[in-house]
């Protein structure tokens, strides 16, 4: 083992991408704004049309519709 020499090779890790993450997290936090996350669900096409509507008539997306949809009644139904 006598002679050899330990060297490092590699490239150094960046701490800039990981800092922009954490810099684009703080920025949520700081709106108030919560990470988003996706689900894919099947609705019957009458309840699609439906949300789309109803979307419509209150100026929103179905999105914010369904959020607060959602909101609603799991706090219709907090125990």
């Amino acid at each position: 083992m006598k002679g050899k020499k330990f060297e490092i090779t590699g490239q150094p890790r960046r701490l800039a991408s990981s800092t922009g993450a954490m810099e684009q997290a703080m920025d949520h936090f700081i709106a108030g704004e919560e990470p988003m996350t996706t689900m894919t669900v099947q609705i019957p096409e009458r309840l699609k049309h439906a949300l789309k509507q109803a979307a419509l008539d209150r100026h929103t997306t179905v999105k914010a519709l369904l959020i607060e949809l959602i909101e609603g009644h799991l706090a219709a139904t907090k125990q």
